[in-house]
């Protein structure tokens, strides 16, 4: 429940500038660049306009005016970075220490996972193991507020909002469940929406700008629930969705989207293929773990070594397999992942504007439960919802209807995909964690690969597009893209 109740509804903030990028996914949190003309091809060496290196880490950029903002973490520090958006210079980088440094279960959490966000006076970054610190365009520390560290095993995924001078920041499975609505000129709170039945999730709040009134939606633990903004009380929900949501909601003027899958909710093929992507699996190896173990068993000496495992989520989560902390795997730790279910189901639904209450069969357009995403967004864009799963998996479906247009192809980079599409002109464009970047044909019927380069380093941010210019972050390096006149 809301701990403090605003007197009057939020005077929302006018249209964005068509010059800004200023949170995830741009302009509304919806990952669209509109009808920007963009290079038909990018990479290391095609069309680049500027490369910098920067501290590692894996927030993607935000962009107002002249200012490229990130955050990174090196030598133990939170780092907040402007660089010139033009040119690529570093024009300043602010550090933040923290005494309490932790050591995650999973090799892509990092501290610097949030996207920062600004408007025209300032910019706010949000650590996992700091909090938030608000720095005007010079690099003047103008507020911070320290947080407590979540504890949550993949870090920080949730990205602050603002607007109209209010900041936005989810809290969901930390020690102070909720949404803070903080003043953005000085960090305190203006109101706070309790979530305690919520526990860890990642994805971040959109503001849903429908043509009835303007929502607050957020996904959690099983449930995915509209909020208003005025005065914090529920308008609706859906339940019996997934136990670990990491993707943020999207909607045009009638319909909200919503798509999630986690492993708990996972099951058969499903399952085993996100969890081992790399690999072609039998069907006696999907239906008795213990064969699949076998093969994997490359020393015959019945147990599983880190170095035995395939580049897959497996991997990147040998920890969470090996309970007794043995440093391998045997049998039963292996085949136990089948046996671990949690409630709630893997799914995507539509919702309609206007929906009250339990809105879960009511309200619900259609949902759809194939090539879910993992951490990608959805991607609404000229009418239709685009899914980026891990294992290099698009799906496309009619937003109006659900129906299939591109039913689960996959590319040939099997990988992990955090990067969250972004919709530019035809185009739809995203990366991979292994460094492989796409653009892809965003009309046609059929998967049609454009465009695709390989970066030395992994791609896990979601790109930023502004007045035909691509900026894409790989893991330690800020690059520019627009096309050559040559």
């Amino acid at each position: 429940m809301l701990r403090l109740s605003l007197s009057v509804a939020l005077a929302f903030a006018p249209a964005l500038n068509a010059q800004e990028w200023p949170q995830f996914r741009g302009p509304g949190g919806l990952g669209v660049a509109g009808s920007t003309s963009i290079p038909n091809a990018l990479g290391p060496d095609q069309n680049v306009l500027w490369s910098t290196d920067i501290p590692a880490g894996h927030s993607s950029p935000c962009i107002v005016g002249k200012c490229l903002f990130i955050t990174g973490f090196e030598d133990g520090e939170c780092t907040v970075l402007a660089l010139d958006r033009t040119t690529g210079e570093i024009l300043w980088k602010k550090p933040f220490s923290s005494s309490k440094l932790r050591q995650y279960m999973h090799p892509d959490a990092v501290p610097a996972l949030p996207t920062p966000v600004a408007d025209e006076e300032r910019v706010i970054g949000y650590f996992a193991t700091y909090g938030l610190v608000a720095l005007d365009f010079d690099g003047k520390l103008l507020w911070e507020k320290r947080l407590s560290d979540p504890g949550h095993v993949f870090g920080l995924g949730s990205s602050p909002l603002l607007f109209d001078g209010l900041l936005i920041v989810a809290r969901d499975g930390s020690p102070e469940a909720g949404i803070l609505g903080l003043d953005a000129t000085d960090g305190s709170e203006l109101w706070r929406i309790d979530r305690f039945g919520f526990s860890e999730s990642h994805g971040t709040p959109f503001l849903w700008r429908n043509a009835d009134r303007d929502e607050l939606v957020i996904g959690g633990t099983h449930r995915l629930v509209s909020y208003d903004l005025g005065t914090g009380k529920e308008l609706w929900f859906v339940d019996g969705l997934t136990n670990f949501p990491c993707t943020t909601p999207t909607g045009d003027d009638d319909t909200l989207y919503f798509a999630a899958w986690s492993t708990p909710n996972a099951t058969g093929r499903s399952l085993w293929e996100a969890t081992f992507s790399s690999l072609d699996l039998s069907d006696d190896e999907i239906q008795d773990p213990a064969v699949l173990f076998k093969r994997l068993d490359t020393n015959r000496d019945g147990k599983i070594y880190p170095a035995e495992v395939p580049e897959s989520r497996a991997k990147d989560s040998f920890a969470f397999l090996d309970r007794d902390q043995s440093g391998y795997w045997e049998v039963p730790e292996f085949v136990s992942v089948s046996q671990f279910t949690a409630p709630g189901k893997n799914l995507m639904v539509a919702v309609a504007r206007g929906a009250e209450g339990d809105a879960s069969k009511k309200h619900v357009r259609w949902s759809h439960s194939r090539g879910l995403p993992y951490v990608a967004s959805p991607l609404l864009h000229q009418g239709r919802i685009w899914l980026v799963k891990s294992g290099g998996i698009i799906s496309c479906l009619d937003a109006k209807t659900g129906d299939t247009i591109i039913d689960r192809e996959r590319l040939e980079d099997r990988g992990e995909y955090y990067s969250s599409p972004i919709g530019a002109g035809d185009k739809v464009l995203f990366g991979s964690a292994e460094g492989t970047f796409f653009i892809l044909d965003g009309k046609a019927d059929e998967l049609k690969i454009l465009h695709s380069a390989t970066f030395d380093g992994e791609l896990f941010a979601t790109p930023a597009i502004l007045d035909g210019t691509v900026y894409l972050r790989s893991k330690t390096k800020m690059w520019a893209f627009a096309q050559s006149s040559n």
